[in-house]
């Protein structure tokens, strides 16, 4: 597909919803997730799996650690609180948590991101199967933090 000079190749990327869709555009190195993948988090799972979302990210794992990332909505203060309830002893993510809340405070926005920085402080990027995906994940939607 294009979009005026951009050539972009869609991904399906079925699990938020049965008919998500990424588009990436390598050229450019950059993707557009929409709920699929966001700082530190991904979207809950409304019509998919946790497999299907597990395959997703890894398939975004994949891509190139300098790709922007685009997503759907600024979660990040949120996903970066429950991501350090997750991996309390990664010192990467205790900086990132760090970094958000000053450009939080601040008023800046926190997205794009890279897939390289999430591949560091994402632990849904890092969940080692669909079946620690799910957990995480359902421990997510509990959250209040």
């Amino acid at each position: 597909m294009t979009l005026g000079p951009l050539r972009a190749s869609v991904m399906e990327v079925p699990a938020h919803t049965a008919g998500h869709i990424a588009y990436h555009m390598a050229d450019e190195a950059m993707i557009f997730v929409g709920d699929t993948l966001f700082a530190m988090g991904c979207g809950r799972l409304f019509e998919g799996t946790a497999e299907q979302m597990h395959s997703n990210l890894q398939r975004l794992a994949g891509l190139p650690p300098e790709t922007r990332v685009y997503c759907a909505h600024e979660y990040t203060l949120s996903n970066a609180r429950f991501a350090a309830t997750v991996e309390p002893a990664n010192d990467a993510l205790a900086r990132r948590v760090a970094a958000v809340e000053a450009a939080r405070a601040a008023g800046e926005a926190t997205v794009p991101t890279t897939i390289g920085l999430e591949l560091a402080t994402n632990p849904f990027m890092r969940a080692s199967s669909a079946d620690e995906l799910a957990k995480r994940r359902r421990a997510k939607d509990n959250f209040r933090g």
